[in-house]
């Protein structure tokens, strides 16, 4: 998620909708304390829980502060800063070409929560906004910067001949990239994340952190979702996909086909220009990880799945290393869709951070959140976070018992989203979350009420 587009809608399997995309903390708990059961059980009966809203928050200023503001002022209260608090959404530019972008956003997030008592949680890419860094992924045109034929090496391949990723056609933003797919299986990208991470990222936060401590105002850190529902994406599925969705528009189906049909459309497009094949992206990474054509997984999607586990965890990792507590890092991928990247419910769950999932009330989280709760008793019940959510197309739950399906069932963070690239849908999503309803759901909470189910 950016500033630019901080939210934007998901597209997945099922199609039914366009999606959108991104105890007490008195003494932050040591790096170390780590689940036998591979999740982060630090602080998870008596955290903290979080309220967040991500940009664009509502109003009709450019200034960000004035509008979180505003918005705690509609609400009359910011939480007691000991069990419950409300937040804002700031992004970490960590593919920024300028290291000092990353540094300025780290403080500037965390001088906008001392100067309005609302907390900070910031965002990472962890795959898509990488724009800035042609130097490891421009392989292919020499009259652009940081052009490098070995740059093959850190783009997805559609094949095991090498054949090589220009462009992202579809992402989990729901939009196309002018940048290729990333390796998740690269060395030169794994080494470029640690470096990042442990040299600029880590040390900035950590900082802020000992500033908060100093003051006493730990609260006013709510976090860092890492991650971006990475994936691989499968463009073997996207003519069929198109088909069905310009016969739903035709047919009026689903309101939400037509725009899908015009991004698939603008996808084959793309594809047609960059002569891609409609197949399967990860070779790149199944090289990596040892296959091969005359060695090929037993299971491809089985493989990239442990191959999008490993990456989600190794950048969890990172910032564990860097000393931030496995309490204040969440996992990020889709739970509100059929599971078809290679990103399965059960892939959130490692040492170094609390599982994180995408909570919209669609798909298998249509009736409720039985799914997520099944997922985490396989894992010892551990605090989790619904990292970016919004009730805005469940007709069957109000405002106050989507909130309860969340925070009475040990979720300590919820990450309101209202951006989308689509206005008539961003609209709809600020219509809901900004509601009456909504309001008097997010006051009760804040407020120390009991939510109902």
């Amino acid at each position: 998620m950016s500033q630019r587009s901080q939210v934007s809608e998901r597209m997945r399997e099922t199609l039914a909708n366009l999606f959108i995309v991104i105890g007490c903390f008195a003494v932050m708990p040591s790096s170390s304390a780590i689940a036998a059961s591979r999740a982060c059980s630090v602080n998870a009966t008596n955290d903290i829980q979080y309220l967040i809203f991500w940009p664009p928050l509502p109003g009709t200023t450019d200034n960000y502060e004035a509008r979180i503001k505003d918005f705690a002022a509609k609400l009359g209260t910011t939480g007691d800063d000991k069990t419950r608090q409300l937040g804002f959404g700031i992004f970490i530019p960590v593919w920024a070409g300028n290291p000092s972008a990353i540094t300025r956003a780290i403080k500037g997030g965390f001088d906008l929560a001392k100067r309005t008592n609302v907390a900070v949680h910031f965002n990472v890419d962890d795959h898509i906004e990488w724009d800035e860094r042609p130097d490891l992924w421009n392989w292919y045109d020499p009259s652009k910067p940081g052009f490098n034929p070995e740059n093959r090496k850190n783009v997805e391949w559609y094949d095991w001949e090498g054949v090589a990723n220009k462009r992202r056609y579809l992402t989990p933003a729901g939009a196309p990239s002018q940048t290729p797919h990333m390796c998740y299986g690269s060395p030169a990208v794994q080494k470029e994340i640690s470096r990042i991470v442990s040299q600029i990222v880590g040390p900035a936060l950590k900082v802020e952190i000992n500033e908060l401590k100093k003051e006493n105002k730990e609260y006013l850190f709510a976090g860092i979702t890492v991650g971006a529902e990475a994936g691989f994406d499968d463009y073997s599925r996207l003519p069929g996909l198109l088909v069905r969705l310009l016969l739903q528009a035709r047919g009026l189906v689903d309101p939400m086909a037509s725009q899908m049909a015009l991004l698939l459309g603008l996808a084959e497009r793309m594809m047609d220009e960059d002569k891609a094949p409609h197949s399967q992206v990860g070779y790149c990474s199944l090289t990596n990880a040892g296959y091969s054509r005359s060695h090929p997984a037993a299971d491809i999607n089985v493989a990239l799945t442990d191959i999008n586990r490993k990456f989600i965890e190794f950048w969890d990792k990172q910032f564990f290393e860097a000393d931030i507590p496995c309490s204040r890092i969440y996992t990020h991928v889709a739970a509100s869709v059929l599971q078809s990247d290679n990103a399965p419910l059960s892939i959130v769950f490692n040492p170094y951070a609390r599982p994180g999932w995408t909570t919209y009330p669609q798909s298998i989280l249509e009736n409720g959140f039985q799914p997520l709760y099944a997922e985490l008793a396989k894992h010892g019940n551990p605090a989790w976070g619904g990292v970016e959510a919004n009730n805005f197309s469940n007709p069957k739950a109000p405002w106050e018992k989507y909130l309860a399906w969340h925070y009475n069932h040990g979720a300590k963070l919820v990450g309101i989203s209202i951006g989308a690239a689509d206005q008539s849908l961003m609209s709809a999503l600020s219509k809901s979350a900004t509601g009456d309803e909504a309001i008097a759901a997010y006051q009760k909470f804040l407020r120390g009420g009991i939510l109902l189910e």
